[in-house]
């Protein structure tokens, strides 16, 4: 069986450990099979990361382990269906 593609979601943030300290950061996609989430880190609007601003993005995953929705039914219901 091979496993459903990512989820594409918005609107949804989670709080997370990246870039040697915990964070808020938006997630833009989820993975229905394994509970993953996807996101782009650092963020593409460096005014988003205080004291640390980056001129390019890139996509980190982050097992479903390792982060914590802001509000769990939100991300529930984003993820439903």
């Amino acid at each position: 069986m091979t496993p459903m593609a990512w989820k594409r979601i918005t609107g949804q943030l989670v709080v997370a450990h990246l870039g040697g300290t915990v964070r808020q950061i938006l997630v833009t996609a989820w993975d229905p099979y394994s509970g993953a989430i996807k996101v782009d880190w650092p963020p593409l609007d460096p005014a988003m990361v205080q004291g640390n601003p980056c001129s390019h993005t890139r996509k980190t995953t982050i097992e479903k382990s390792g982060y914590e929705p802001l509000d769990p039914d939100a991300l529930r219901i984003a993820t439903s269906g």
